[in-house]
């Protein structure tokens, strides 16, 4: 059994990947101040809680986007677990084709959805990454990584619009009853959730006349649940496929 860790600006998902199964999952607070001491205690808890032993681990991968929380996870993992976690970044070897300006500029978690995503599903692809900010990744008939586009999360777009204005409150993510909104409420509702789906309508379409084909749409993240039920292309949910990218890309690195 491996345990795979992403590392996201506003969680970390902890997942016991046996094989191709997730055999426990579950999510804890990404926290900047926090020590590897300290990780290793709520690892440990979490671990407990789903009935899984720390030395029943092989081994450790970890993909993250928060650089200052990525050494102290590491060594809670090593502390927990006594193996030393894989980390991936430069170096790693992914077997994907990047055809960016700059290779090596390429986040980990778009990385490790690619490699996940190539291996479930037939290019071309686009992927949709909804968390703090929504990544949209074009992979293309080859299966390569052709770029793609980021823009800010919902929720942290509803934060903003929360605390720079003065008469609109912090509301919660929930879909609106109607596009045309009867109240403040509603109307913030509408244009968060009705909007973000419009604006992957509108990337859809334009990433589809680029490649000049059509595209499978597959959608991951705490929010995309949320926003994609709403968009009239059709997109296929897979809340996991980070953690079957870290899965693929240990293998493919274990010596």
């Amino acid at each position: 059994m491996i345990l795979a860790l992403d590392i996201g600006n506003t969680h970390i998902v902890l997942g016991c990947m046996e094989g191709r199964r997730i055999r426990y999952l579950c999510r804890m607070a990404t926290n900047r101040l926090t020590t590897g001491a300290e990780y290793a205690v709520t690892i440990s808890r979490l671990l407990e809680f789903g009935h899984i032993a720390p030395d029943a681990f092989d081994g450790a991968i970890i993909s993250s986007v928060v650089p200052q929380v990525t050494r102290s996870l590491s060594e809670a993992v090593k502390m927990l677990t006594g193996v030393e976690p894989m980390v991936v970044g430069p170096g790693i070897r992914s077997d994907l084709t990047v055809r960016l300006d700059d290779p090596a500029t390429l986040a980990s978690d778009l990385l490790v959805a690619a490699v996940g995503a190539l291996d479930v599903y037939e290019p071309p692809l686009i992927l949709i990454d909804m968390g703090t900010a929504t990544t949209v990744t074009v992979l293309d008939g080859e299966g390569a990584f052709r770029g793609g586009a980021i823009t800010p999360g919902v929720q942290l777009s509803l934060s903003a619009l929360a605390s720079h204005t003065s008469l609109l409150p912090a509301i919660s993510l929930d879909a609106p009853p109607h596009a045309i909104g009867t109240n403040t409420v509603d109307c913030m509702k509408s244009g968060s959730i009705l909007g973000a789906a419009l604006l992957l309508d509108g990337m859809i379409d334009r990433i589809q006349e680029e490649l000049g084909q059509p595209v499978q749409v597959i959608a991951t993240g705490g929010l995309s649940q949320k926003v994609t039920p709403y968009c009239r292309h059709t997109i296929t949910q897979d809340p996991n496929l980070l953690l079957k990218g870290l899965r693929i890309l240990y293998y493919k690195n274990i010596k």
